[in-house]
């Protein structure tokens, strides 16, 4: 399927895209004692970095197993939310930045135990507490959500989004309308270890034939980390109630267009190849064409809702951009931390798909 040059490039959001965030990186005129519950992994250090900026004393809660060598400058409380709260049986602060939670009860202890010291609670919670066996689009805060298939389970590998849903109730019940919640899609840019949308940034650097799955105009959802970030602060700051959907860009955004955006900050010869969904959903792994859902392939309607998300701050880096930053961190990685093992198809295994779907359209 073929785009013409303007459609193209109002999909791969270089057309008309807002520019990198307008929130002001100044420090805050009324800096908040921060309680930062996790803020080491992926979306964590973006937050943390923000927030120290800004002037805000920060301190983390974690193990101390991660990357315990970041924020020499924040203050430090170790422990366990699987029955090792008791650094923080003491302490007040202004606000939880909870990024770590998905098992409800660990929310639920660490939610009750800090209700009566601290003002505003902020949950990172997902976009896949909605119910997509739905299709009342777009999904927003009145949507329907998930529901846990086996009642008292933990297993947030299989119950990611059902059990999200019962940790976003644990905290309203504890903080009524003191909680926010943030629900990302999918989150992608420097720092990103899952490898999904990175591995799109390296394979379109590689150039030459792609493997392009499904339609190109079916809607895709991602957030660049940095405007997570500067959101879920300016929420903070702002002391601001409700339930958000961190989705972007403005707009609709299809994957070719998520694919154009890369392809926009190389030099390298591309030629996608699109691929109907059924054909490649029959030959591949999950994983091996990260960010694509076959079964939303079709959608070319906005899923989820991020108005009130703008209306509230929400606002946008130009896609291109975050390919050039995801591009920048991946390659200072030390070599053999560039290998591609958690996502992406093997190139003799795409080959072999390009050629069987050229034979069986050329016969």
């Amino acid at each position: 399927m073929s785009l013409d040059r303007r459609e193209f490039l109002n999909a791969a959001g270089l057309l008309g895209l807002a520019a990198s965030s307008q929130l002001s990186f100044a420090k805050s005129s009324k800096p908040m004692k921060i309680l930062v519950l996790g803020g080491t992994g992926f979306i964590g250090p973006h937050m943390v970095r923000l927030a120290i900026d800004r002037g805000h004393d920060v301190t983390l809660f974690n193990r101390g197993k991660t990357n315990s060598h970041l924020f020499p400058e924040a203050k430090r409380l170790t422990g366990d939310r699987d029955g090792g709260l008791q650094a923080l049986e003491t302490g007040e602060w202004d606000v939880v930045l909870d990024n770590s939670g998905y098992v409800p009860r660990h929310v639920r202890d660490s939610g009750q135990l800090l209700k009566d010291r601290v003002g505003r609670y902020l949950f990172i919670s997902t976009i896949s507490v909605y119910d997509f066996t739905r299709t009342d689009f777009p999904f927003g805060a009145g949507s329907g959500l998930a529901q846990l298939s086996e009642p008292g389970s933990e297993d947030v590998g299989k119950h990611y989004g059902a059990l999200k849903v019962l940790c976003e109730q644990e905290v309203s019940e504890a903080y009524g309308d003191r909680a926010t919640f943030v629900r990302p899609t999918y989150v992608c840019g420097p720092g990103d270890k899952t490898q999904r949308y990175t591995w799109w940034v390296d394979r379109i650097h590689r150039g030459g034939d792609i493997l392009a799955p499904g339609d190109p105009l079916g809607n895709s959802v991602v957030i660049d980390v940095r405007d997570l970030a500067r959101f879920t602060i300016h929420l903070l700051e702002r002391d601001t109630a409700g339930t958000f959907n961190a989705s972007g860009p403005a707009g609709v955004l299809s994957f070719a267009g998520l694919l154009g955006s890369i392809r926009a900050t190389t030099e390298t010869p591309v030629n996608f190849h699109w691929l109907p969904s059924d054909f490649v959903s029959k030959r591949i792994n999950p994983g091996e064409m990260p960010l694509w859902n076959p079964g939303l392939g079709g959608v070319r309607n906005l899923l989820i809702e991020n108005q009130t998300s703008i209306d509230a701050g929400l606002t946008f880096t130009p896609l291109a951009d975050m390919a050039s930053a995801t591009r920048e961190w991946h390659q200072s990685l030390p070599k053999d931390k560039q290998s591609f093992t958690r996502a992406g198809i093997d190139p003799a295994k795409e080959a072999k798909i390009l050629n069987e779907w050229k034979k069986s359209n050329n016969s």
